[in-house]
């Protein structure tokens, strides 16, 4: 048996009229043709056999709900001087594995234990991780963290995945910052 791990780009449907719905698709078929439609809402019978006549791979979510990576449009930025109370308060220091080395393309971490990484995070490295990490180069490959919290500086080609939310790339260039999950969501601050 081999297995293959792919990311797919889909695009996420909450229908509320059948027939606007099928408008909407035939406008753009062109875009939407070849990817996953995950489809919520008032998902009837007609809508599944109009996808199933234009042979479009779908997913109903209301039967089969998917894990989803959702973007955080606005990062909550705190004051330096609150930030670094707070972090001094929440952020305890634990053993973390220091890795000094740039993680090369194609290599995989899994891992259950805190880690330092002061080189590059290569295009094609992936990094998942059930502990807080810490990233001190730029990220050009693909984390995958559900620790206590991420210190970062640079997103570079990569993409990041905090309890199953992708940072947005434009709140991390310049200054680290820590990035801890709170009831609210994301909460990035300036270190």
């Amino acid at each position: 048996m081999k297995v293959k791990q792919h990311t797919l780009k889909g695009f996420e449907c909450e229908i509320s009229d059948t027939e606007a719905f099928k408008a909407y698709f035939s406008k753009n078929a062109p875009l939407m043709q070849g990817h996953l439609l995950m489809l919520s809402g008032n998902v009837e019978d007609a809508v599944l056999t109009f996808l199933d006549e234009k042979h479009v791979p779908y997913v109903n979510m209301h039967e089969t709900p998917l894990m989803t990576r959702k973007k955080k449009s606005s990062p909550a930025l705190e004051s330096e001087t609150s930030v670094m109370s707070t972090a001094a308060q929440n952020v305890t220091p634990k053993q973390s594995k220091v890795v000094d080395r740039p993680i090369r393309s194609g290599e995989a971490i899994d891992t259950e234990s805190s880690m330092t990484f002061l080189g590059r995070i290569n295009s094609g490295a992936v990094i998942d991780s059930s502990a807080s990490l810490e990233f001190f180069a730029t990220i050009d490959g693909l984390i995958r963290a559900e620790g206590d919290y991420l210190i970062l500086r640079d997103i570079g080609k990569g993409n990041v995945f905090f309890h199953g939310e992708e940072l947005d790339k434009t709140a991390f260039q310049g200054p680290l910052k820590l990035v801890e999950y709170k009831q609210d969501g994301l909460v990035i601050k300036e270190i």
